[in-house]
């Protein structure tokens, strides 16, 4: 029987996840949000916390037959494709813990901004591959956190077979992406700081604040990123919990 604790073999342990659907249901609470897609939605744990604060959601998924919020349905939506939703229809769009697994993130920014009214808000979770931690992995190991080889056998014949998590997107490309097609960032949160308090990795972050300062200076703009990439949340958080407001329409 599928539950709300649900979740694929790539994801982390399901308390981590809970925590990061708690911070973006409260993210958009707080917001005063009206209508809000929830996409993917998988078994409605997020669909469900922002019903209990009485927010009206639309809940999509590619896989609708594991949603189990009683009485309640869910659309068919494949994040690879045009979503099934009429322009400016929604105040919100959630995306928790599904960037990466698809396989155009600049295609989704697009339909956000599209199904999204001027002044509504995305909100997108994923793996922080540019934490500390992350970037040790990645140079002792050549791969970040949480994507290993990218690669797993199917037990039943020995042969390769379909991941999950296909698609790891950093900080920096995020914010590209989401500015490119209308959208502003204005929040940068995570569910859980790891090492923050190791000694080790705070060397390692005195060392970061050395670098790129003469880039910084030629615009604000290039300053503001900077201080972001260097903040306490891409440093040291497991998930990146990102907040855009769309500025214009991406045409």
């Amino acid at each position: 029987m599928v539950t709300y604790d649900y979740l694929s073999p790539s994801h982390r342990g399901r308390n981590l996840v809970h925590v990061t659907r708690l911070h973006v249901a409260d993210l958009i609470c707080a917001a005063g949000t009206g209508r809000v897609l929830d996409l993917p939605s998988g078994t409605g744990a997020l669909t469900q916390l922002l019903i209990d604060r009485e927010i009206e959601v639309v809940s999509a998924d590619l896989h609708p037959e594991y949603f189990v919020v009683p009485n309640r349905t869910c659309v068919f939506a494949d994040l690879n494709a045009r979503l099934p939703f009429d322009d400016a229809r929604f105040d919100a769009c959630v995306c928790v813990e599904g960037i990466e697994h698809i396989e155009s993130p600049h295609h989704f920014a697009r339909e956000a901004n599209r199904i999204l009214r001027v002044g509504g808000k995305v909100y997108i979770t994923t793996p922080n591959i540019l934490s500390l931690r992350s970037r040790i992995s990645y140079l002792l190991r050549g791969y970040p956190k949480q994507f290993h080889y990218m690669l797993e056998i199917d037990p039943r014949t020995g042969s390769e077979q379909a991941i999950a998590h296909i698609n790891p997107i950093g900080f920096l490309e995020l914010r590209y992406v989401l500015s490119r097609w209308g959208f502003r960032v204005d929040v940068l949160q995570t569910n859980h700081f790891e090492k923050k308090r190791s000694l080790f990795y705070q060397l390692i972050r005195l060392l970061l604040f050395t670098k790129g300062k003469k880039a910084a200076a030629l615009h604000s703009s290039v300053d503001e990123v900077r201080q972001m990439l260097l903040s306490d949340v891409v440093l040291f958080g497991e998930t990146l919990i990102i907040g855009a407001t769309k500025v214009a329409d991406s045409g």
